[in-house]
């Protein structure tokens, strides 16, 4: 590692600290105001974000937003990000007070406050950290898988504050085992189902917005084996700073009876892409527009439909 990246990687350790320490004194108020700044901020100081931004809500919308309506939702992503990012420290502090004073539930949601084992889907779209923490404090915590961090310096700082509700943390790598320990124990688990996971690691190409990006069965596949229904929450931030948590049907194993294992666990994949997919269309400037989505190609479509970022004239990614 050279003595730059070590320095940037210790300042971060730093910033970290400091946020922690002065953004939990913040108002709620405040809290609100300086993530909408910062995320305008964002928006004009990060150019290869917002092209990144720009070239997926192309794909998404096509001719069907105006070139001004998508400049709209992907500001609003930016300020979107910005508070995320904001509410984990603001959160990190009196979390029992603040969270269930902020977060209201859609009542479609009851179920998921049972002792029964589910799989809860969501995705990064509004604040998908504090759902994670405000299903738990109700007392049904989440075994909710996460990716490791850029910088591992961070690593335990983050852990602290996701447990902080009571949430139990499960490193991507192993996931598998713990999320079918939990489930066995009637527990919950908590799964982010729009990044980009290639074939070889369990991914399946499927349609996002028309175009095949490739995601993980992970979700289907331990519906399938466990006969686990699968439940979904969208935590959308209102303009006041408050989060209400959306829904939709959710969806149960016996739908694929009459299937093979093999076309069961793509077809209910399948279905999970369309209700995520269904809720960026509704919340359009709650998702994280500036993720490289469509990172990965596959054979047997045309490279000119992805966009820049997915390197056109690389080897497409085999099934």
């Amino acid at each position: 590692m050279s003595a730059l990246k070590r320095i940037r990687k210790a300042l971060e350790v730093v910033l970290v600290r400091i946020g922690l320490l002065f953004i939990p004194m913040l108002p709620r108020r405040g809290v609100v105001r300086l993530a909408r700044v910062a995320g305008w901020l964002g928006y004009y100081l990060s150019p290869r974000l917002r092209n990144v931004g720009k070239a997926n809500l192309d794909i998404a919308f096509q001719e069907h937003r105006t070139p001004r309506e998508k400049k709209k939702i992907l500001q609003e992503s930016f300020q979107t990000f910005a508070l995320v990012t904001l509410d984990i420290l603001w959160f990190s502090r009196h979390s029992a007070k603040r969270i269930p004073a902020h977060v209201r539930f859609d009542p479609g949601l009851d179920e998921v406050f049972q002792h029964k084992p589910h799989i809860c889907i969501t995705a990064h779209l509004g604040n998908w950290e504090l759902l994670g923490h405000a299903v738990s404090l109700k007392g049904y915590p989440l075994h909710s898988v996460a990716a490791p961090l850029a910088n591992p310096a961070v690593e335990p700082l983050f852990h602290q504050i996701r447990s902080v509700s009571g949430q139990r943390i499960l490193a991507r790598n192993g996931a598998v085992r713990g999320m079918l320990k939990a489930l066995k124990a009637k527990e919950k688990v908590g799964l982010l189902l729009d990044q980009n996971i290639k074939p070889s690691k369990g991914g399946v190409f499927l349609d996002f917005f028309g175009l095949p990006a490739p995601v993980s069965d992970a979700a289907a596949t331990l519906a399938l084996r466990t006969q686990t229904d699968i439940l979904f929450g969208f935590c959308i931030p209102d303009r006041d700073g408050s989060y209400y948590v959306h829904t939709a049907e959710k969806i149960t194993p016996d739908r694929y009876a009459s299937e093979e294992r093999e076309q069961a666990v793509r077809a209910c994949t399948f279905d999970i892409v369309h209700v995520i997919e269904n809720a960026i269309r509704t919340h359009p400037g709650a998702w994280l527009w500036m993720y490289k989505r469509w990172k990965y190609r596959t054979p047997g479509v045309d490279p000119n439909r992805y966009p820049f970022y997915a390197g056109n004239r690389k080897k497409a990614v085999n099934q």
